[in-house]
């Protein structure tokens, strides 16, 4: 995106600044009653390139896997809305259209992708029930319109059940001993008995399905707030916040029976995970924003992304945001067993933070370097450059 293009953006954003906000349907503040609405918009304009010659990925960068390829699309086309019922009874739905038009492709459809209610008893207790995100870990559980990065470090999340990190169940949440402590667990569908996959050879006996006895996924995560707290069901990567944020967290994800071990047969799945969250103001227009987070995923737990013998992941990611201008830097990084997977995706970036989560543009470069084994033995690297621009308007 050009400097003109850019700048245009900028002074639309301006014009809008003090208009674009989600819209309140009703409000009855005595009853308690509320409805509103809001959109959220991410189009995305994205160079894709092999890093050195004939080291592409085909269906990264051009179709032959050699060439650049130029892609503008809809990263994500969201509608939403959200209330109260009564004072202690709300609810949140949204729809997502992700990768609208992403490589000439129109034919994605719009689905259902949270919707769930919340009984509020008391602050240290609430009751999630419906479609929504597992509290795996912080970064699962944040909010898309609020990410500080470009987007989610999807390499490093390998969850087999559910969809796009959302599962149907019921969760447990709420803030204790004078919110210094932060618990979320979860109890959902997860996998049910999916259908075995054909016998490897003929005559082979067939294989036992998964999850025969129905038996739930249990999900949690229990995170120690060192300075201040974070009330909301979804989290933000940066808040802008006048007064320090800072956390830990550990989490797991575990479902008896869910997977398929390397022998064939039925396995519990596991997976566990630990991270750090910091926004640390040290001024009225300057703070430092970091986070982190491993994953330790077992034997089984996501034989579709390349960790079938199970494996490590994490990403790190930290800026510094003077006003409205915010440099950062991240790094994702996968490493499955016996050598079935090792992905290293370092990226940098910019943040224009308009009017802040309403508008803004994020301009990112990133470099992703991918080992897979051989079919003649070995291993095969694909390096990658990718260069994003992302303009964001929610309201």
């Amino acid at each position: 995106m050009n400097i003109r293009v850019m700048l245009a953006c900028f002074a639309g954003a301006v014009l809008l600044e003090n208009q674009a906000s989600a819209a309140q349907v009703f409000a009855d503040e005595e009853k308690g009653v509320s409805v509103n609405v809001g959109v959220l918009l991410q189009p995305w304009m994205q160079l894709t390139a092999p890093a050195s010659s004939g080291q592409g990925s085909p269906g990264i960068g051009a179709p032959d896997g050699k060439s650049p390829s130029l892609d503008f699309f809809a990263r994500r086309i969201r509608l939403m809305s959200w209330g109260s019922v009564t004072r202690d009874l709300s609810y949140f739905v949204e729809t997502d259209q992700p990768n609208f038009g992403k490589g000439g492709d129109f034919s994605s459809s719009t689905y259902i992708q949270d919707a769930f209610l919340t009984y509020t008893v008391a602050p240290e207790f609430k009751i999630d029930a419906g479609m929504m995100l597992v509290p795996f870990a912080r970064h699962t559980i944040e909010g898309a319109v609020g990410l500080n990065a470009i987007d989610y470090h999807a390499a490093t999340i390998r969850l087999p059940a559910g969809k796009v990190w959302r599962d149907t169940g019921v969760q447990f949440r709420g803030l204790l001993a004078d919110n210094l402590i932060h618990y979320r667990l979860g109890v959902f569908e997860g996998v049910r008995t999916a259908v075995p996959p054909p016998p490897p050879a003929m005559n082979a006996p067939a294989q036992t399905p998964l999850n025969e006895g129905g038996i739930p996924r249990f999900t949690g995560q229990l995170r120690l707030n060192l300075l201040g707290s974070e009330p909301d069901f979804f989290l933000k990567g940066i808040y802008f916040s006048p007064t320090p944020l800072v956390s830990v967290g550990v989490g797991a994800d575990l479902q008896p029976n869910a997977v398929r071990k390397l022998n064939g047969n039925p396995g519990a799945y596991l997976a566990i995970s630990a991270d750090v969250f910091a926004e640390y103001p040290l001024s009225d227009e300057d703070e430092i924003i970091a986070k982190a987070n491993v994953f330790n995923y077992s034997e089984g737990a996501s034989p579709i992304g390349g960790l079938a013998a199970g494996g490590t992941t994490f990403f790190a990611e930290a800026g510094f945001r003077h006003a409205w201008i915010e440099p950062l830097a991240y790094i994702e990084y996968v490493h499955g067993k016996n050598s079935s997977l090792e992905i290293i995706a370092p990226h940098a970036g910019l943040n224009f933070w308009v009017t802040k989560h309403t508008f803004n543009v994020k301009a990112d470069l990133g470099y992703a370097s991918t080992k897979t084994p051989a079919t003649t033995g070995g291993t095969t690297t694909k390096k990658d450059m990718l260069a994003t621009v992302q303009a964001q308007l929610f309201f």
